[in-house]
């Protein structure tokens, strides 16, 4: 069998990894995690923004509007 799918890749102890709708939404309702995902640790930060250091890109109407500017005239 794969490393994936094999009962030995599985921490001994873990939900399978095979659930229905249904019980998903249990877990969900209790308050429970989900097994399989990683709860992962966001903080808000209140530091000061950064500017960005990417060139802002032109809106749609932006870049016609300079193509056309650019277009030698006969």
């Amino acid at each position: 069998m794969d490393a994936a799918g094999s009962p030995s890749s599985r921490p001994a102890g873990s939900a399978p990894a095979v659930m229905t709708l249904a019980q998903l939404l249990q877990l969900v309702r209790r308050g429970r995690q989900l097994p399989g995902l990683e709860r992962l640790q966001i903080a808000a930060t209140h530091d000061e923004p950064t500017a960005s250091q990417l060139p802002r890109r032109p809106k749609p109407w932006e870049a016609a509007g300079s193509a056309e500017a650019r277009a030698p005239q006969p």
